[in-house]
């Protein structure tokens, strides 16, 4: 397996000489046996690997047992070693969340903090070919195209930072490798359990797919993601072109000119209409095939005053030719959520946002509503996330203007101002998300390969779940 391993990260460039990596190691079978690959890599490719364990608080004395196997795994091997741990039921709670995707935001947070702390390039998560068939099945029964299909890639993140070195090896090569090397791993309980999609995938629908279709269902599945990756790839090369064309408006939000994207062949209108949504909503998950070719019919048909209302409370219509997407107006008041300050670099959470910050040195190809790049060497005060408040402002190339009166002017609705997220320092606004931009600690084009710069992503909250 060592050779199969090596061969794949060779052919997709996961381990570039001399580079330093994290280890997420949970203690489990697939974590343990990639631990113990890079370690035997390093000398190798002159790696430099660590490992890190978080313990979620959710399976009490099995949980901690865990976390103690993984630190004294580490110390016989003289492996670097960091352990964090968190209460994720009671953040899933308090955020209303799932018990697996408050324990993967919290993880993935702890992860990036440890990678940033070590000065580590990149992050190995332990995901296998099996678990790539589970993704790309969950997202067929969902309704998906190209990009969904291509479900998890070698290299993922914002700037490639997350490798996967496992995924050209299945569940089984892991454990008989992990067997032929008196490896002892832990076995989580809770993966037993049929409680959540991918638990059941896993141990009902794949078994019986495997027995009355094919043998080989998972290495179908994953070449099908490996087709549908290379596909993906080109169609969005194809879409980002068009992204600078008349077809696109981008001022303060992003507009689609129906009559230019009827003349696009039907592959790239749906596209452009995947990519309209992740720029209008800043999501990271696809919409469902229905809703997606509901979509592009609207704009097709090009009626003005049209509407179509869209899953997380969005709603896009059609005005003079114009593709146009908001927020869904609401009659309830808005929940009174207290400033968050943010984790910098980091995973925030604020109601049903969640702000992801990082530290960059290259400028991003574009930038939709939902995210944001400055230099904040300047602010005097800390940036948080949080609603407006009397005595907000913003500095705007035309000057400074309260923050209610842009509102006012920019025509939002009086219903959804108390709702929009903000990223401030004070009083100082430096972003209404997903409409304006601060003026203020503005990025030098010229000298940002020799100075690094924040750069934000806000997503909704219920787009975590994939």
């Amino acid at each position: 397996m060592m050779e199969k391993v090596e061969k794949f990260c060779q052919q997709h460039g996961l381990l570039p000489q001399g580079a330093g990596i994290l280890v997420a190691c949970s203690g489990g079978a697939d974590s343990l046996a990639l631990l113990m690959l890079l370690w035997q890599l390093r000398k190798r490719y002159q790696l430099r690997v660590a490992a890190a364990h978080y313990e979620h608080g959710i399976r009490g004395g099995e949980s901690k047992e865990d976390a103690a196997f993984v630190q004294s795994f580490c110390q016989k091997l003289g492996i670097p070693f960091r352990l964090g741990s968190g209460d994720v039921p009671a953040y899933a709670e308090a955020y209303g969340l799932s018990l697996e995707t408050a324990a993967r935001k919290l993880r993935y947070a702890f992860l990036e903090n440890i990678r940033q702390e070590l000065s580590l390039d990149f992050l190995a998560v332990a995901h296998h070919a099996d678990d790539q068939a589970e993704t790309v099945l969950m997202r067929v029964f969902r309704g998906t195209g190209p990009a969904g299909l291509s479900a998890m890639r070698p290299k993922s993140g914002v700037d490639g930072h997350i490798l996967r070195p496992l995924l050209g090896v299945t569940k089984q090569e892991i454990r008989q490798w992990c067997a032929k090397m008196h490896l002892t791993p832990r076995e989580d309980s809770t993966n037993k359990q049929l409680d959540c999609t991918r638990n059941l995938l896993r141990l009902r629908t794949i078994p019986a797919l495997q027995r009355e279709y094919n043998p080989e269902l998972s290495k179908a599945l994953c070449q099908l993601a490996e087709v549908a990756a290379a596909e993906s790839d080109y169609i969005r090369a194809q879409v980002d072109d068009l992204w600078k064309s008349p077809l696109v408006e981008e001022q303060d939000g992003v507009t689609l000119v129906v009559e230019h994207l009827a003349q696009l062949p039907l592959a790239l209108q749906r596209g452009v209409v995947r990519k309209f949504w992740h720029c209008l909503t800043g999501s990271g998950c696809d919409l469902g095939f229905v809703q997606a070719e509901d979509v592009r019919r609207l704009c097709l048909e090009n009626r003005t005053g049209s509407r179509l209302e869209l899953p997380g409370g969005w709603l896009v219509r059609v005005a003079y030719g114009r593709l146009l997407g908001q927020p869904q107006a609401s009659n309830a008041p808005a929940e009174k959520l207290p400033a968050v300050l943010l984790q910098i670099p980091g995973s925030t959470v604020w109601g049903r946002y969640t702000c992801e910050a990082s530290w960059l040195a290259t400028l991003p190809v574009s930038t939709g509503p939902f995210e944001y790049y400055f230099s904040p060497e300047g602010l005097t005060e800390p940036l948080v996330i949080r609603q407006r408040e009397a005595g907000d402002v913003i500095q705007l190339a035309g000057g400074r203007k309260k923050l209610k009166r842009l509102l006012i002017d920019d025509k939002i609705p009086q219903e959804e101002r108390g709702r929009l997220p903000l990223i401030a320092a004070g009083h100082e606004i430096l972003w209404v998300v997903g409409h304006r931009r601060s003026t203020l600690c503005p990025v030098d084009k010229d000298t940002t390969t020799k100075k690094k710069f924040l750069y934000l992503k806000i997503q909704r909250r219920e787009e975590h779940l994939s």
